[in-house]
């Protein structure tokens, strides 16, 4: 037995909801991150045929583009690759195919639904706006950790993705402690 401070109660599902939450802001990919965390593959499922859709004027604004610009809208969850289980997470994103720079058979894959974006453009950077745990019950169905992240493939913003990760994740496995991504080496540039 651990000892702890009298009155200190050690909340472990809040520790690794916490833990996580820092991987998602740090991960070069969701997808990556999450199936480290479970220790297995995982593939993407649409939910429903990807649509085109409208940018309202706050996601225009994360994308840099005008209110009204047509992105392509994909709904889809995370699932073991192989074998059954329930969705681990979830992903919605707004993306403006003009500055993802697909070739024809990119466009294939990415129309047939199964593939994540960030596959397509392994250079691209990500970056998060935010990754928080939701409060409310922790039934393995229920959000754990909402987050948005930004896809920027050439310098430009292209794909809005709000991720969500559901306590099952949590409640199943934590990895080993350890480095997953390492961070790259800044260079030093001097500011006049």
């Amino acid at each position: 037995m651990i000892p702890t401070k009298s009155g200190t109660v050690v909340d472990e599902l809040a520790e690794r909801a916490a833990r996580l939450a820092r991987g998602i802001r740090l991960a070069p990919k969701f997808s990556d991150i999450l199936s480290w965390w479970v220790g297995y593959p995982l593939k993407r499922v649409p939910l429903e045929a990807d649509r085109l859709d409208q940018l309202d004027e706050h996601d225009s604004m994360l994308l840099g583009l005008t209110p009204g610009t047509e992105v392509l809208r994909r709904n889809g969850v995370f699932v073991p690759l192989h074998g059954d289980g329930p969705p681990l997470a979830s992903i919605t994103s707004l993306i403006y195919l003009p500055r993802l720079g697909l070739s024809p058979d990119q466009l294939l894959l990415l129309r047939d639904g199964d593939v994540p974006v960030s596959s397509l453009v392994p250079d691209a950077l990500r970056s998060t706006h935010y990754a928080i745990e939701v409060d409310g019950p922790r039934e393995p169905a229920d959000p754990a950790i909402v987050s948005r992240g930004i896809l920027v493939p050439g310098g430009m913003p292209a794909v809005l993705a709000d991720e969500v990760v559901f306590w099952q994740v949590l409640h199943d496995r934590a990895p080993q402690r350890g480095v997953l991504f390492t961070r790259p080496t800044t260079s030093s540039v001097p500011v006049w």
